[in-house]
């Protein structure tokens, strides 16, 4: 049982000074790209500045479009792609490890698949919600009003239900950007004080991971780019080493070649169960996640479900800042599915190649 401790603290100890640096790198690209993002994610290319923006490493980015979009500035499209697109600490525990065998290979393709995944739900859900409320305000034809008078006491049930359906989701999304608009508007007009009250609140979009303000003027250099990459690196190293304690007792227990098996006979239950894994608020859910696919306990489909639906902190800042509950439930629980299936399909289609 020692050994399997030791093991454990010098597996994670040669992670330590890789992270380090990374982290460090991290705080310079973000110190100088977060701000810029608010106004880049406003563009007409929101989706793909979203997507481009969360694939890099960094704790921040799906924060800052939670806000924008609670606000009405971004389109849900836009979300969803800083969503699927954020790895929170896959990328960085990657590459720490990149000595390992068969590990660019998986970096490369986790990238790829979630920068294409993000763009491809990103542009799909703009213009889903783009036609349903260009449909939604469409005039009504002088045929469709006389069939309708005709047809009204027994289509009124039927075509409540049909267009209940058809607006779903102009109803959930559109009608209450507009909603947002108009309440936002309405903070405008109450004075100094209100707009006091939002620069305070909105200063969390500018936090960093330990708490920091990544814009803080005041903070010395040494504090930004050593202090707090340190701490960052810390918490992490704790979080790897305590899997690495579980995985190695389980090993140590239960057998290499049971869990094996456990996990070839799981079927599709094992993307579920780590796609939902990925719901959890924190950073640690993706440290358990990749250190899982790094051990090839679990497979790259499962993997890649886990991370899409583990957006950092950005669906639990979401409910913070978005007053619309229904709203945030359904794009949390649209995430979800997306990722399980996309979860599902790269378990099978893949199986034990990556």
């Amino acid at each position: 049982m020692w050994d399997v401790l030791l093991d454990a603290f010098l597996d994670t100890l040669k992670l330590s000074w890789v992270l380090l640096v990374f982290y460090i790198l991290i705080e310079l690209v973000e110190q100088k790209i977060a701000v810029k993002m608010r106004d880049k994610l406003k563009s007409k290319y929101s989706v793909a500045v979203g997507a481009g923006f969360g694939i890099v490493p960094q704790c921040g980015f799906s924060v800052l479009a939670s806000d924008l979009y609670s606000k009405s500035q971004i389109t849900l499209g836009a979300l969803l792609a800083v969503f699927i697109a954020t790895s929170d600490e896959a990328l960085p525990i990657l590459f720490s490890s990149i000595n390992q065998k068969g590990v660019w290979l998986k970096l490369l393709t986790l990238i790829g698949a979630k920068l294409i995944l993000a763009l491809v739900a990103g542009y799909a859900v703009d213009f889903i919600i783009h036609a349903a409320a260009k449909k939604k305000k469409a005039p009504i034809t002088i045929e469709e009003k006389e069939s309708a008078s005709e047809k009204h006491d027994h289509a009124h049930q039927e075509n409540s239900s049909h267009e209940d359906i058809q607006t779903l989701t102009a109803d959930v999304f559109v009608n209450t950007h507009e909603h947002a608009r108009d309440e936002h508007d309405d903070h405008d007009h109450e004075g100094h004080d209100e707009h006091e009250h939002e620069d305070a609140e909105s200063a969390d979009i500018h936090k960093g991971c330990c708490g920091h303000h990544i814009d803080d003027a005041k903070e010395s250099n040494v504090k930004k780019y050593l202090i707090h990459p340190l701490l960052h690196t810390l918490k992490i190293l704790a979080y790897i080493l305590a899997v690495n304690v579980v995985m190695g007792i389980i090993v140590y227990y239960v057998g290499e070649e049971r869990i094996a098996e456990f996990m070839a006979k799981s079927g599709g239950l094992q993307p579920l169960l780590v796609t939902l894994v990925g719901l959890i608020p924190n950073c640690a859910s993706s440290v358990i996640i990749t250190q899982l696919f790094l051990a090839d306990t679990i497979s790259f489909g499962s993997c890649l479900g886990g991370l899409i639906v583990n957006a950092g902190l950005g669906i639990a800042f979401l409910f913070k800042a978005n007053k619309n509950i229904k709203q945030n439930i359904a794009i949390t629980v649209g995430l979800f599915v997306f990722a399980a299936i996309v979860a599902l399909i790269f378990h099978y289609a893949l199986g034990g190649l990556i």
